[in-house]
C-alpha cells in the first residue's frame, strides 16, 4: 500500500508540473496574441487604403490586359500556397488546414495541383504524404515580416507569370475570434476586377498610367500574401492558447481525482495500521 500510494504521489507532482509548464505556456500565447491583434489591425488599415486605390484605377482599360486579372497558362493548374506553423502544441491548427488541402489536392487530377510551402509542419506532412513541394524550405517566426515570406512569395509569383500555374489559392485558418479559426481557401491570382464605388479620389499618373499600374499591382498582390500571412499567424496564437488551457483544465482535473485516490488510499493505510495494533492489544490480553 505504501509503495501504491508513493506512485500515486508521483502522479500528483508529475501532473502539477505539466499543468505548470502549460499554464505558462498558455500565458505566453496570450501575450503574442495580443501584440498580433494590434498588428494585424494596423496593417487592415493599410490594406483598405491600397484596396481602394486599387479599386479606382481597376476601370482603366489597361488594367484588364494585365497578366494579374489575366492569366497567361493555356494549362488548368492551380497553385496551392499552404500556411502551417513551425512548433506543434496548437490544437487542431496545423491538421485542420492540412485536412482542407488535402480535399483540394483529391478533387483534382495530380498534374492539375503544385504545392508551395510556410512552415515545418507542412513540409513534414508533404514529405509524409509523398508530395512534392515547389520551393525551399521557409521559417516563419512568431513577429513575422514580409521578408520572412519573399521567397516563396516571389517564387508563386514567378510561377503564375511564367504560365506554370494558373491561378493562385492560398490554404489557411482565418481568425475568427479568440476561441474559434477556421481553415479556408482564397484565391488570390488572377484578381478579380471590383467596380469602383463613388469616391472623392482622383488619381492623375506620373510618368504614364501603365508604370504607375505595374508599381502598385505587385506591392497590393505581395501585400495581400502577407496580410493572409499574419493572421494565420494571429490564429496560430489563439488556437496554442486555447490548447495549453484546455491542457491546464486537464492537468488540474486529474490532480483533483488523483488527490481523492491518494486520500482514499491513504485512509485504507491508516484503518489497516489501527486494526494490526488493536489485534495485537488483544492477542496480549
Amino acid at each position: 500500500m505504501a509503495q501504491s500510494m508513493r506512485d500515486i504521489k508521483d502522479k500528483i507532482n508529475s501532473t502539477q508540473n505539466t499543468s505548470q509548464i502549460t499554464k505558462a505556456m498558455q500565458m505566453v500565447s496570450a501575450a503574442k496574441l495580443t501584440k498580433s491583434e494590434a498588428k494585424t489591425k494596423n496593417y487592415h488599415h493599410y490594406m483598405e487604403t491600397l484596396e481602394d486605390m486599387v479599386r479606382n484605377i481597376s476601370s482603366s482599360s489597361s488594367m484588364s490586359h494585365h497578366p494579374f486579372f489575366k492569366s497567361k497558362s493555356e494549362a488548368n493548374c492551380t497553385g496551392y500556397l499552404v500556411i502551417t506553423s513551425d512548433r506543434g502544441l496548437a490544437g487542431g491548427y496545423n491538421s485542420n488546414v492540412l485536412k482542407l488541402l488535402q480535399q483540394q489536392i483529391d478533387s483534382k487530377p495530380s498534374d492539375q495541383s503544385k504545392l508551395y510551402m510556410i512552415g515545418s509542419k507542412g513540409f513534414d506532412y508533404a514529405k509524409r504524404s509523398n508530395l512534392v513541394v515547389e520551393n525551399e524550405f521557409v521559417f516563419v517566426p512568431d513577429d513575422i515580416v514580409y521578408q520572412d515570406i519573399k521567397p516563396v512569395v516571389d517564387k508563386v509569383i514567378g510561377d503564375y507569370m511564367a504560365g506554370v500555374i494558373s491561378e493562385v489559392v492560398v490554404v489557411y485558418n482565418h481568425y475568427v475570434s479568440k476561441i474559434a479559426q477556421e481553415p479556408m481557401t482564397k484565391q488570390i491570382l488572377p484578381l478579380e476586377s471590383k467596380k469602383a464605388e463613388k469616391s472623392k479620389a482622383q488619381y492623375s499618373f506620373e510618368p504614364k498610367e501603365e508604370d504607375v499600374i505595374n508599381a502598385i499591382l505587385p506591392k497590393y498582390l505581395e501585400g495581400t500574401i502577407y496580410g493572409v500571412a499574419i493572421t494565420a499567424k494571429l490564429s496560430e496564437h489563439a488556437s496554442r492558447m486555447n490548447a495549453m488551457q484546455n491542457a491546464t483544465d486537464n492537468a488540474v482535473e486529474i490532480i483533483k481525482n488523483l488527490q481523492l485516490v491518494y486520500n482514499r488510499a491513504r485512509q485504507a493505510a491508516i484503518t489497516q495500521e489501527i486494526t494490526e495494533i488493536v489485534g495485537g492489544a488483544s492477542a496480549l490480553e
